[in-house]
């Protein structure tokens, strides 16, 4: 799909958006020690008001496309939240974010688009910047949220890719997925964490849900002005840099040297692969 470099831009800036939006949920989590499957309920309530006010229709849209990338959806969510209770939140972030890779892989293999150069040299850029920002963290993760962290970034990959597939809209999906998510608003009926987190739990799972809802807003606008899943991969990259930032600012841990360098690679990247020819798509 061709577009012109001014929408192409507002396209990244809006992918870039909804990784900051999504990047705070790391540091909220801190303050609302619910389940993993209470944030995901309650969490998707704001997003489900936010999507269905934006498209003037709360009815879900009914396509194969539209299942598919919800279902995406719902099961990262899943699978992310569970990974980060059962393993450090580096492994947790790294892991899932092997997803551009996944994405280029599964274009080739299932719509038979070979990756440009350029994508795979940024996608190699992107993985090693990552890879540094939690270096520190990456040996003590357990096997099991592990494998879950790494499971979420194929998830996360068909979320990217369901945009390929005929009688699709991002945003249709995005909503359908958050939708599902509330299946689980039940599960805060048996959830002592709630208690234990008090007003502050409460209003850090609320914030945690409009964030999720306003990222997801910026998602299907961004994929639905035409830029293509890999560079949106890409670009979404910009989460697992300032997931920790915002911890460091706002709680004072730390980040090494070698995330510091990390999250230069992943920036200088995302910002040359968005400049390069912004009038051609991947």
């Amino acid at each position: 799909m061709q577009h012109s470099p001014q929408n192409k831009w507002r396209a990244v800036a809006l992918i870039a958006a909804a990784g900051t939006c999504w990047s705070f949920a790391g540091l909220l989590s801190k303050f609302a020690p619910w389940s993993a499957l209470s944030l995901v309920g309650f969490r998707a309530v704001f997003a489900v008001l936010i999507l269905g006010w934006v498209r003037k229709s709360f009815r879900p849209v009914h396509t194969a496309g539209n299942w598919l990338g919800g279902i995406g959806v719902v099961t990262t969510a899943i699978l992310f939240i569970y990974a980060n209770k059962l393993t450090s939140a580096a492994n947790a972030i790294v892991l899932q974010y092997a997803m551009p890779a996944v994405v280029i892989i599964l274009q080739a293999v299932l719509f038979r688009i070979a990756p440009k150069r350029k994508d795979v040299i940024a996608t190699l850029l992107v993985m090693t910047g990552v890879l540094l920002c939690f270096y520190q963290g990456l040996g003590g993760g357990a096997f099991v949220g592990d494998l879950l962290a790494l499971l979420s970034s194929v998830t996360w990959a068909v979320v990217f890719l369901a945009v390929r597939m005929p009688n699709v809209g991002p945003m249709s999906y995005a909503y359908m997925g958050n939708l599902l998510g509330c299946g689980f608003l039940v599960s805060m009926l048996f959830d002592p964490g709630i208690q234990t987190g008090g007003a502050v739990g409460w209003l850090a799972a609320a914030a945690m849900g409009l964030c999720l809802g306003v990222g997801y807003l910026c998602f299907g606008k961004g994929l639905e002005a035409g830029l293509s899943p890999t560079v949106a991969a890409i670009v979404s990259n910009v989460e697992p840099v300032l997931n920790p930032t915002w911890v460091f600012l706002f709680l004072g841990e730390t980040p090494g040297a070698l995330a510091l360098i990390g999250a230069v690679i992943v920036l200088a990247t995302v910002t040359w692969h968005s400049i390069w020819k912004p009038n051609t798509t991947s």
